[in-house]
């Protein structure tokens, strides 16, 4: 076996492959590859490849992937490491053809997991050789994208392998910054990937399940299962928790600053994510989670949550958008409002009001040709009007504390709109719909019950399977919504939105706000019943459920009876903002 090879040893072993002699070939890549761990003599062959990298020219290619592929690089020391770099840094230099080769080396290596809490000096080095090769040869800015892309570990991989590549990517951008947006849309793609085959629906199931299964296990069992206790039944929830945890992480450290904000930094990073929400979020259907990183972010400052929603309603308002993300816009824009704590009670009132406004636009000049018009033409309008009770039913609270806060919604003339020809409570959720009923007679701002009592009344009654509901099928007179901030599951990032996250609460045990009538007797059937809605804690999204198993099998929409007292079920399986409890 050879001990040292020359560079003329080298040439003409390559000159014999090129002729289709491979004899020479097999013995140098055996001799290579059995003395990777000799320091000294691997060094010696790196230099004499550098002094000599004419031979890569227009061929011998392959010896180049050789060393790439087929060297185990994380087990080499630094030294030999530097040497390569300088190997390579001087190939490209001369002849640029070969920088796709290379990064796509170095991508790679950004998937190798760390196997202690120390960085890998694989890492280091690729990342050092990645930040002098786009100085070096410019060009090279322009391939890191689509291999950055192409290289992303596919989302069965084990989760190790996914959280190192994140976090070298998120690493890069420290010496890559103009890549940033573009890295976001990468990234931020793959973990809506996730998002949407994890579905709150799919992994509160696989939660209960698996509580139900420990319930057999002995103490001592369970006692060895502590350490693992944030971790995701669900094997796809699992991966997206930690990957969410990384991206937290980021933001917080471009953020944070000695303590405090950095404001300049934080508008940067706010500005890339509402393109990457533009671009990739606000057209996906059904995303569960990846959507709190710009909730997260716009926690920092109002003017980043006053942007967020001005994005928002500039797309709903605007006539070239297609109808779908119109109301995918609204969507996002009331369960933001509904859902941040950090979002001025004033700031509410005041987006409030400009709904409002946009509503009586739209009653006045519809309204004289609308009495037998085909609801689908609406949907913009059904959804801005549930948009608006559901950010009632949330924030009436804090509203009632205001001086003028009541009066403030007296002033939205709201009963004009849910008395039109339109006839919005038709078409909203159920439960949204009954919920804003018993808080505008408490409030005395509107009466709703006799609409909600007609509608039943006029409506066809629809039989339908609580298993069909869970897939998305609604009765065929429901609009369908989508609150993209319904209440986070994923356990290890949990730590992250909690403390700014407004859950829906329980008023049963407080008093009310307004008091009732003591003389209103007719009506305390229908408060008792409105108990249900008050109890609904948790608030998920239509067709995602966490506890159907106790309801029936069919239901059946029906009217209300002569004692104006509502079904104890609900004539539908969830309703976005709460959850059904039957008494």
């Amino acid at each position: 076996m050879l001990q040292t090879i020359s560079i003329d040893q080298v040439k003409e072993t390559l000159d014999q492959f090129n002729k289709g002699q491979k004899y020479l070939y097999n013995t140098l890549t055996t001799t290579v590859r059995e003395n990777q761990t000799n320091e000294i003599w691997f060094i010696h062959l790196l230099d004499e490849l550098r002094d000599n990298v004419d031979l890569f020219e227009n061929s011998n290619e392959q010896f180049l992937d050789f060393l790439q592929l087929q060297i185990d690089w994380s087990r080499q020391s630094k030294s030999v490491l530097d040497t390569f770099r300088a190997f390579q840094i001087n190939l490209i230099s001369c002849n640029t053809k070969h920088a796709q080769r290379y990064l796509s080396f170095l991508f790679t290596s950004f998937t190798i997991p760390e196997t202690t809490n120390n960085r890998l000096p694989l890492h280091d080095f690729a990342h050092e050789t990645l930040e002098q090769l786009v100085v070096i040869v410019p060009l090279a800015s322009t391939l890191l994208c689509p291999i950055a892309e192409q290289h992303f570990p596919f989302m069965t991989k084990e989760i190790t392998i996914q959280i190192t590549y994140v976090k070298n990517l998120l690493r890069s951008l420290s010496y890559l910054s103009i890549q940033r947006l573009r890295f976001f849309e990468i990234i931020l793609s793959k973990l809506i990937r996730l998002d949407v085959h994890a579905s709150r629906q799919d992994i509160l199931r696989e939660e209960k399940c698996s509580i139900e299964n420990e319930l057999v296990f002995s103490l001592e069992q369970l006692g060895t299962n502590d350490k693992t206790s944030d971790a995701m039944k669900h094997d796809q929830a699992d991966k997206l928790d930690c990957l969410m945890y990384v991206m937290f992480e980021y933001i917080n450290s471009v953020c944070i600053e000695n303590g405090t904000v950095n404001y300049e930094q934080t508008k940067l990073l706010f500005r890339d994510l509402l393109s990457v929400f533009n671009k990739i979020l606000l057209p996906t259907h059904d995303s569960s989670h990846v959507q709190f990183l710009l909730f997260y972010t716009c926690s920092f400052h109002t003017d980043f949550s006053d942007e967020f929603m001005n994005n928002c309603w500039k797309t709903f308002v605007s006539p070239s958008v297609s109808m779908t993300f119109r109301q995918a816009s609204i969507c996002y824009l009331c369960s933001l409002i509904a859902r941040a704590k950090y979002i001025p009670i004033r700031s509410v009132l005041n987006i409030t009001q400009l709904m409002m406004d946009w509503l009586h636009t739209y009653v006045s000049t519809t309204e004289t040709n609308s009495g037998n018009a085909n609801p689908n033409r609406h949907l913009p309008f059904y959804a801005i009007c549930q948009a608006i009770l559901y950010i009632f039913i949330y924030r009436h609270q804090e509203i009632a504390r205001l001086p003028d806060g009541i009066e403030t919604v007296l002033k939205w003339r709201i009963g004009r709109i849910i008395s039109s020809e339109l006839n919005p409570l038709k078409y909203c959720l159920p439960a949204i719909g009954l919920r804003f009923a018993q808080l505008a007679r408490n409030y005395q701002i509107v009466f709703c019950y006799s609409i909600i009592e007609t509608n039943n009344r006029y409506s066809l009654p629809e039989t339908f399977a609580t298993n069909d509901y869970q897939n998305g099928n609604l009765p065929s007179n429901i609009l369908y919504s989508y609150f993209p901030f319904d209440p986070y599951v994923l356990k290890r990032s949990l730590v992250f939105v909690q403390p700014i996250y407004n859950d829906y609460r329980d008023e049963n045990d407080e008093s009310n706000v307004c008091g009732k009538d003591p003389d209103d007797n007719d009506r305390q059937d229908f408060d008792d019943s409105d108990d249900v809605l008050t109890s609904m804690m948790m608030s998920t999204t239509p067709g995602s459920s966490d506890s159907l198993d106790h309801l029936p099998i069919t239901t059946m929409s029906t009217s209300f009876k002569s004692s104006r007292n509502p079904p104890s079920v609900l004539p539908f399986g969830r309703s976005p903002g709460f959850r059904n409890a039957i008494n």
